[in-house]
């Protein structure tokens, strides 16, 4: 219930905000008025920042500013139908906050990062081309190696996912990574023996793309990591009620 409360303060105060910058501004000046749509007056300064808010980059100043007018026709349109006040709007706004907030978080985590891909890893990754590398995939499920559903692959390096190239190429014998999907522990991958006999001649790879995707993995290994250490250090309780029902 407290957790309802919440939710509804957060969608209520967001409800408030947005109506506050959409509703008509009496506080500005009549000489300041440079566009006035429906009795809404605006500024220059919120003209600017509006339009440059919505990403109206495209076009000459007339086009923009005839975007923008658009947009606050609609807007009024759907706050004289009431649609601001229905249910569904909330929700889309709720999603909408979280989504953003989410967004922010990842981009600042990001920009925080720092990947050094040097020649070293490059010339490894290379260095596995035209190769039958062999391999076990394990799953993990809740922190637990399900070894009696492992499996055990040999393909040719580069008939391999860009994914799983850039994962065996971190390896030696022997060595062992956890795969993740969006900060949850998926499985486990060994590298059980790589073979050159039979093999075919190397791909010939960009250098500057290998070091992209090699720098893209890392990034994106680091997020996973990242939110998997969130995962783990949170206090989470399930309650099925399922089982609530067969007890």
């Amino acid at each position: 219930m407290k957790y309802l409360y919440t939710i509804f303060f957060i969608v209520s105060l967001i409800s408030v905000i947005a109506l506050y910058f959409l509703r008509p501004d009496k506080s500005i000046l009549p000489q300041d008025v440079v566009l006035r749509v429906n009795g809404h007056s605006m500024s220059q300064k919120q003209v600017d920042a509006q339009i440059q808010n919505q990403g109206y980059h495209g076009g000459n100043r007339e086009e923009q500013v005839e975007s923008l007018v658009t947009r606050q026709i609609l807007i009024q349109e759907a706050q004289r139908l009431g649609i601001d006040k229905e249910e569904n709007f909330r929700k889309a706004l709720k999603l909408y906050y979280e989504q953003s907030l989410i967004k922010v978080l990842t981009d600042r985590k990001l920009s925080s990062m720092t990947v050094d891909i040097g020649d070293k890893d490059i010339d490894r990754y290379l260095s596995c081309s035209g190769k039958i590398y062999t391999f076990t995939e394990t799953p993990i499920d809740k922190g637990e190696m399900l070894t009696a559903q492992g499996q055990q692959h040999t393909v040719l390096f580069d008939n391999l996912s860009e994914s799983l190239r850039v994962l065996l190429s971190s390896l030696q014998l022997g060595e062992s990574v956890s795969k993740f999907d969006t900060g949850t522990e998926i499985s486990s991958i060994r590298l059980d023996k790589i073979e050159t006999k039979g093999a075919v001649e190397p791909v010939v790879y960009d250098r500057g793309l290998v070091k992209e995707l090699l720098n893209n993995y890392q990034r994106s290994r680091d997020i996973d990591l990242w939110i998997h250490t969130l995962h783990k250090n949170a206090s989470v309780t399930v309650y099925d009620e399922e089982k609530k029902i067969h007890d």
